[in-house]
Parts: structure tokens; C-alpha cells; sequence
């Protein structure tokens, strides 16, 4: 995927990607090369706003204003990318999408080199990678290109390593959708050819230089995963080497308050013990991710708007005011009361599939409450004033 080239701007539709001229292909039997792969130790995980802190750099919180919620509430699979830019390491990568994603629109949840894997931010969201039919079902990873075979085999066991972890994390088991479009581990290509939104073929290309496939990294895949499937993930596995027991945490972004980690978000110090008595209910004005005692986002399905909360009280974390509706189970308060936003411009009032509702003109100059932050419908943010109710963004001060 060139970072140069022109990228979608449709909705969540955002893509990122490239086919590539096919090099000719080495000489090296796939199945060796998985071979000489598995003979590396994992070269670990870092994550981008931790780097980004050691060298000055601010970190550009991509999921903090624009987060793109999974249709079934979390990852159903992967895709793999391919970043089709020669001699460009995941560090460098990493730099780049975090100054230029809200110019160029596109992100990824990780870079891989045969040095490691960066982790941009938390799977918990999607991404804009891969398409508006992709971008909600799919953690997406970005393998970078390499110059020699032995990197090669280090970028692609660092990889599947790691899509291991994340799928074992999810309960999402490896099935290859390469040829049909029906599994969990995906191409670039494949989406481009079953579920349309996108035309790239990466990785193909890429692998073929190498003599390899999508194929034969599945089966990297697989292998990996199996060993967390059958000893745990976090005891360790067969292979001393490999690395793969170790499932990374979810650490995105400390700044936000949104940082699940691998048991959901929860501190024992901090869990709710007792359910207090309700206080009330309130229906639900934005969908809403469920937070744990801590601030930080729980695997726990979406609550869609419209939903009937019963409110356990209050609580004020990191400075962000939360709604308990659960044992341990918290939303942030503006998805349920709302701000006041101050109208600058006569607005129309639209649906959740934005065309104009018939309800007249809000006249400017009126404090209007909006629940919970912007949504985008077709090309435009909106913000939520009311069930299946939205205002333009750019009517407000």
C-alpha cells in the first residue's frame, strides 16, 4: 500500500493499499521459508505512543475523535497489507501515519518489519484500511517490504505471531478466505475481489517475489495460533523461541483514557464489588462502547442508540464523567445527557441514512444539545440530537 497514492474518502470507506509490479519470483519453496521463519524468536511489540513519547513526537490519537465501531462489536477477522514502499521500516511508516492519516486518510492497527511490530492503537476500533466493507469487521496489519530472504522470514514470523495473538485475544479462529470470502484471515486482495470498495491485490505481489502466498502464511498463521489454542496465552507455548504466548496488551493511547487491555479493561483494585441501587432509567442518544471501573473499553457487544439504560449512578474518571448501567459496566455520560452546542447556522435535521427529515429549520443562534461525538453518515459528521436525529457538524460554533 503507497502512501502517495490517491485514497477513498468514503464514510468509514477509507483505503489504503497497492498492487504492485509482480517482481520475478526466487527460488525458494514456500513451505522452506516458513521454515526458516519459525526458526526466529519474536522480535517483540511496541507500542506508538510510547515510541512516539521517547522521541518528542505528539502522538495523533486516530480512534480519540474518530472512532469506527465494529459491526458486531469487535474484530471478526484480519487483513493483511502489504505497504508496497521499498526500504521503508516500520518505524518509518509508524512516523508518517501518525502525521499524515487526517490528510491522507488511511490508517492501520500495526506496521511489521523483521525488526518488530508497532501497534498504532487498540484493535478494539477499526480502521480506515481496507474499505467501507471491510473497515468495520476487520483488525488490519501492514507488513513491510524487505530486501533480503532472511528479513523477509523474520517481517512475516513477527507478523503471523502477532495476527495470532490479536485473533486468539478476539476468540476469532484462523480460517482462510482467500479463495471463496468466507473465513477469518484476509488479503487486501481478497477483500478487493468478494467484498468490493477497494481494488488493491496486496500482498500477492509482494509475496510472489518471494515465492510465497497468502496461502502459506495462513498456515503461519495457524500454526501460531494453534500453540496459544492449546497451552494458553500467556503461559508460553512449545517452541522456545516463538514468542507467541505472550499476547500483547491493548495499549493505544494513555492520553484518552482508552486503553483496554487483555482482560477487558479490568483492575481488581478498582472493580465495582456491589451493585448500588438504581436511580433511574435513560435511553440511550449515541452508540455507546462499554467501559470497565478504570475508564477503558471492555470487548463487552456496543449499545446501540435507542437502548433503555438503568442508571446505577455517576462517576467521574480521569476527569471524563461515566453512567454506571452494570456490575463493573460504565458509558460515557454525553452518549446519555448530552452537551449544549451553540448553533451558528440554520440547520436541517437528517436521518441515520442522511437524507432530511421533515421537522422545518433550526434557526441559528439557539444552544442545541447533541449526544456523544460526531457520526459519519455517507460523506458528512453529523452530531446526534435525538433518536435517528442529526445535524451537520459544520452548524455549530
Amino acid at each position: 500500500m503507497k502512501k502517495i497514492i490517491a485514497v477513498l474518502a468514503l464514510a468509514t470507506g477509507l483505503i489504503v493499499g497497492s498492487t504492485e509490479t509482480m517482481a520475478k519470483p526466487i527460488t525458494v519453496k514456500a513451505d522452506k521459508i516458513n521454515d526458516l521463519a519459525k526458526q526466529n524468536t519474536y522480535s517483540g511489540l511496541t507500542y506508538l505512543y510510547k515510541m512516539l513519547q521517547q522521541e518528542g513526537i505528539p502522538y495523533n490519537c486516530f480512534y480519540a475523535d474518530n472512532p469506527l465501531y465494529y459491526r458486531k462489536g469487535k474484530p471478526e477477522g484480519v487483513v493483511i497489507h502489504e505497504t508496497a514502499t521499498p526500504n521503508a521500516s516500520a518505524h518509518d511508516e509508524a512516523i508518517y501515519f501518525n502525521r499524515e492519516w487526517m490528510n491522507m486518510y488511511s490508517y492501520v492497527h500495526a506496521f511489521v518489519d523483521h525488526n518488530g511490530v508497532i501497534q498504532m492503537m487498540t484493535p478494539n476500533y477499526g480502521v480506515w484500511g481496507a474499505g467501507p466493507n471491510a473497515n468495520n469487521r476487520f483488525f488490519q496489519v501492514e507488513l513491510c517490504q524487505e530486501n533480503n530472504i532472511n528479513d523477509f522470514a523474520k517481517s512475516i514470523n513477527n507478523d503471523a505471531i502477532y495476527v495470532a495473538q490479536i485473533m486468539h485475544r478476539y476468540n476469532i479462529t484462523p480460517t482462510n478466505a482467500v479463495h471463496d470470502g468466507n473465513g477469518t484471515v484476509w488479503s487486501h486482495s481478497a477483500v478487493s475481489k468478494f467484498l468490493g470498495g477497494t481494488d488493491h491485490g496486496d500482498p500477492d505481489g509482494y509475496f510472489a517475489k518471494w515465492g510465497y502466498s497468502m496461502d502459506s502464511f495462513f498456515d503461519l498463521i495457524k500454526y501460531y495460533y494453534d500453540q496459544l489454542d492449546n497451552t494458553g496465552a500467556n503461559t508460553g507455548t512449545g517452541s522456545s523461541n516463538s514468542g507467541a504466548g505472550n499476547t500483547p496488551s491493548d495499549n493505544g493511547n494513555n492520553n484518552t483514557g482508552q486503553t483496554p487491555n487483555d482482560n477487558n479493561g479490568t483492575d481488581n483494585n478498582s472493580t465495582d464489588k456491589v451493585l448500588p441501587k438504581p436511580v433511574g432509567t435513560k435511553i440511550l442518544l449515541h452508540d455507546a462502547l462499554i467501559y470497565d471501573g478504570n475508564g477503558r473499553a471492555t470487548t463487552e457487544p456496543l449499545k446501540k442508540a435507542g437502548a433503555k439504560l438503568t442508571i446505577y449512578g455517576d462517576k467521574i474518571i480521569k476527569g471524563r464523567k461515566f453512567l454506571q448501567i452494570d456490575l463493573n459496566k460504565y458509558v460515557v455520560a454525553s452518549n446519555v445527557e448530552g452537551s449544549l452546542r451553540h448553533l451558528t447556522h440554520n440547520a436541517f435535521v437528517y436521518d441515520g441514512n442522511g437524507y432530511r427529515v421533515k421537522v422545518g429549520k433550526l434557526l441559528r443562534g439557539i444552544d442545541l444539545r447533541t449526544y456523544g461525538g460526531a457520526v459519519k453518515i455517507q460523506s458528512s459528521k453529523y452530531y446526534p440530537i435525538g433518536l435517528n436525529q442529526f445535524v451537520k457538524v459544520g452548524n455549530f460554533k
